[in-house]
């Protein structure tokens, strides 16, 4: 059989993972996937994928592929890989894809979401993916005046640690925006062409200490005027950040048969399509 192309559409918690890519030295998303994949279709597969998440940082949608030979369908393979995977790594979606398709060359934006609970300390169910804090001198109102600023095209080097293979700290935020949730709470979501390193962290942290009167939007708008890493930045922990969707151009969607559900849950999940 020729060559196929197969995306996958990959759930997973990130709590006990050192990131998505394969090392030496500790467990990651990348090694056990491929690990379970060789087992499945008994050939050495290599996974790519949209981009590499850090550790302990979770997703509702990642985007990785790889070639195969294999003659099994992609609904056998689905069903393979998730009667064999951890609890906490799920294979949501396997599409045939063009043989150009590559999760990360191909893309062309992402959103992540950084979830806050205004609850605490947190409920047992939410602490491995939530940043908690009192409310009780929070102020949304000035953290939304910032959101406006950090939208459009930005050197977002005071947004970013170093240690990324980044050249350029130019990136494009096309939307950035906090959701309120009934249950207590926040999700910002940030959409953009790409991100540097800690780069959506920084920003949540630094939304944060604006929120609590630790910074006040003027020296948000100054650290995006005069981009450098010695300000004083505030990382927030992997635990609440969450890649959501990868974006691609319009004729390959890895999530075709997805929709994308918001509720019952501290993010939206991807799910088959109701059929009518």
């Amino acid at each position: 059989m020729s060559l196929r192309n197969l995306s996958l559409v990959l759930e997973y918690k990130g709590s006990n993972y050192q990131g998505w890519q394969r090392q030496s030295r500790g467990k990651t998303i990348q090694g056990v996937v491929e690990e379970v994949g060789e087992r499945i279709l008994r050939e050495k597969i290599t996974l790519f994928a949209s981009g590499r998440t850090d550790a302990g940082v979770h997703a509702a949608g990642q985007v990785a592929s790889f070639t195969t030979s294999t003659y099994m369908s992609t609904e056998a393979i689905k069903k393979a890989f998730n009667s064999l995977l951890p609890p906490d790594i799920r294979v949501v979606d396997v599409l045939e894809a063009p043989l150009s398709f590559h999760p990360r060359k191909t893309a062309i934006r992402k959103i992540y979401i950084y979830v806050f609970s205004l609850m605490y300390p947190p409920s047992v169910f939410w602490k491995p993916f939530v940043y908690s804090f009192s409310p009780k001198n929070f102020n949304l109102a000035r953290v939304k005046e910032c959101l406006s600023l950090l939208e459009g095209t930005h050197d977002f080097t005071s947004f970013s640690s170093s240690g990324g293979a980044d050249f350029s700290g130019v990136r494009t935020i096309y939307s950035i925006k906090i959701k309120e949730k009934p249950s207590g709470l926040l999700q910002l979501q940030v959409e953009g062409d790409g991100f540097l390193y800690n780069m959506v962290r920084i920003i949540a942290g630094e939304l944060w200490k604006v929120g609590m009167g630790k910074k006040n939007p003027e020296e948000i708008k100054f650290m995006l005027e005069n981009p450098s890493r010695s300000f004083n930045r505030l990382a927030l922990p992997p635990r609440g950040l969450f890649l959501i969707q990868v974006c691609y151009p319009p004729d390959f969607n890895p999530y075709q048969n997805l929709e994308l559900v918001d509720e019952g849950w501290i993010v939206p999940l991807w799910q088959e399509k109701k059929s009518i």
